[in-house]
């Protein structure tokens, strides 16, 4: 298999009020100069990082996104001219136009088991918000099995009925776009919204350990958010030599031997890397790992 850096980090800067070494994260970071960092940043402990962070970061001269929540410190961050694209994370329930930023480009919403029945009303807000893009990513399964113990991802048959409710008449998408990491999401959204999908309705395609990584709040590295099985440290080993590992390259002939429209993703958030994972197909070892290592970060908050 071809050895490829890879060009795209999603990096969860912090988590329920723990930051790691946030400089030391961003150097091993920089040193594979990749292409876009995605930065989490879930309260203003990484706020307050935000700047170290991004000059160390930007000496590669990435593409850096940030999901902040909506907080007066992240408020305060976007005005201080850095040239970061921000997407304001909502939880749904309340209209959020007259919460986000004036002059917002993104929102954020990570439909669940549980908030996928707020999508309506956040699509709703959406339409008639300033924000020209809503992105619906993928539960993060690596945070997910730290706070609750599992993956509460969306069924089918709320898929079925979240098809069912969503009214196009009330959504208009003109000027709009909305980008979708769950493959049968999009396609349900497809299929509501047929005249505007081709051009606004998209859906990220899987480059999990290719492409992408994913490192969380204490320098683990992933093959992706979706996909709890650690790779290895950042603040221990290199990220080019975690990256060469056997075990990275298993995990993604592992996914690619899933096809992207299987069934047994449907109950895996049209994942082919979580269905693999939870089959434990992958490394019967490494699955059991990485969950006693989500289940440490719980219990040492």
């Amino acid at each position: 298999m071809e050895f490829i850096l890879p060009t795209h980090v999603r990096w969860d800067v912090d988590f329920r009020g723990r930051v790691g070494r946030p400089k030391r994260i961003a150097r091993q970071i920089r040193e594979i100069a990749p292409q876009y960092v995605e930065l989490r940043i879930e309260g203003d402990k990484g706020i307050d990082e935000l700047s170290a962070i991004f000059t160390e970061i930007h000496k590669v001269h990435p593409k850096v996104e940030a999901t902040v929540g909506l907080t007066a410190r992240a408020v305060a961050a976007s005005r201080w001219g850095y040239p970061i694209a921000f997407l304001w994370a909502i939880e749904g329930g309340n209209t959020f136009s007259r919460c986000i930023p004036e002059n917002a480009r993104a929102v954020s919403f990570t439909p669940d088991e549980e908030t996928i029945r707020l999508l309506p009303q956040v699509l709703e807000d959406f339409a008639e918000s300033g924000a020209k893009e809503l992105h619906l990513p993928n539960v993060n399964a690596v945070r997910a099995l730290a706070a609750v113990g599992h993956v509460p991802v969306a069924s089918s048959g709320q898929f079925r009925e979240l098809a069912r409710k969503l009214d196009p008449s009330r959504i208009p998408l003109k000027h709009k776009r909305i980008v979708v990491h769950d493959f049968f999401l999009w396609r349900a959204l497809l299929g509501v919204f047929p005249e505007e999908g081709g051009k606004r309705v998209e859906f990220s395609a899987c480059e999990a350990g290719t492409r992408l990584a994913y490192v969380d709040w204490d320098g683990n590295v992933y093959p992706c958010d979706s996909i709890p099985i650690r790779l290895g440290n950042l603040l221990e080993t290199p990220f080019e030599r975690i990256w060469g590992a056997p075990q990275r390259m298993r995990v993604v002939e592992a996914i690619h031997s899933v096809p992207v429209d299987c069934d047994s993703c449907i109950a895996h958030s049209g994942c082919r890397g979580l269905v693999k994972f939870s089959s434990e197909s992958i490394d019967k070892r490494e699955p059991r790992d990485s969950q006693e290592v989500a289940a440490s970060s719980l219990k040492s908050r």
